[in-house]
């Protein structure tokens, strides 16, 4: 991968069209299933992630092998995964850039499992993503094609933005049963993003938590704001 970039100025450059892909299509098992629905504060862990999705990207696509249907008050495409359920995030990422209009060739990735999130997360990411490539020769030998999130000394693989050039790697990746997300990345020569050492977020003690149980629910719920 890319060496890590501290995070960026995010006023230094314009955004070229983004679209966002929210990741509904886990299983939830030790959730007891339906996680997208489970509620945060009142809220929807799905509408949670659709909020996060909707800072700095100009459409929502959402990754889901569940009934459509559940979703259809959102007003936001629903993909299944590609090749076919079952093969993890990567399969719902794959899905997402094959499924990118003619007008974005960029795509931000949301996890339904994680609500809070820097509202400049993707204009972050996408500058920390072209900076080092300072040169015409950078671009062409070893071209950065993703960049993920680094917070308080954890990688966080899922908040992550990808170019569509990735998706016949990705797919070669899972036709040979690699499944791993940062196997994806290191073909990418993806670029860590460090968000600790910046100017202090409203809520940090909370932020790229991840949501696995009922109890991590509860658990956000009593933590102090």
């Amino acid at each position: 991968m890319a060496p890590t970039a501290r995070c960026p100025d995010k006023n230094r450059v314009s955004l070229p069209p983004i679209t966002a892909l929210v990741l509904a299509g886990g299983a939830g098992t030790r959730m007891g299933g339906g996680k997208p629905f489970r509620k945060l504060h009142g809220t929807y862990l799905i509408e949670h992630a659709l909020a996060n999705a909707r800072h700095g990207c100009q459409a929502v696509m959402i990754a889901s092998n569940e009934n459509k249907a559940d979703y259809a008050a959102y007003n936001c495409p629903v993909i299944g995964d590609v090749p076919a359920p079952g093969q993890g995030p990567m399969a719902g990422i794959l899905a997402g850039l094959k499924h990118l209009g003619n007008d974005s060739d960029w795509m931000a990735v949301f996890a339904v499992d994680c609500p809070f999130l820097p509202n400049d997360l993707v204009s972050r990411l996408y500058q920390a993503m072209i900076a080092p490539q300072a040169t015409p020769a950078d671009q062409t030998q070893n071209p950065i094609r993703a960049a993920y999130a680094h917070y308080a000394g954890r990688d966080h693989f899922l908040a992550s933005l990808w170019h569509r050039d990735m998706a016949p790697a990705i797919a070669t990746l899972l036709d040979q049963d690699q499944r791993r997300v940062r196997a994806a990345l290191q073909q990418a020569n993806a670029v860590k993003v460090d968000f600790t050492a910046r100017e202090k977020d409203a809520d940090t003690a909370r932020l790229f938590a991840n949501i696995n149980t009922q109890s991590d629910i509860d658990q956000l719920e009593t933590r102090p704001t």
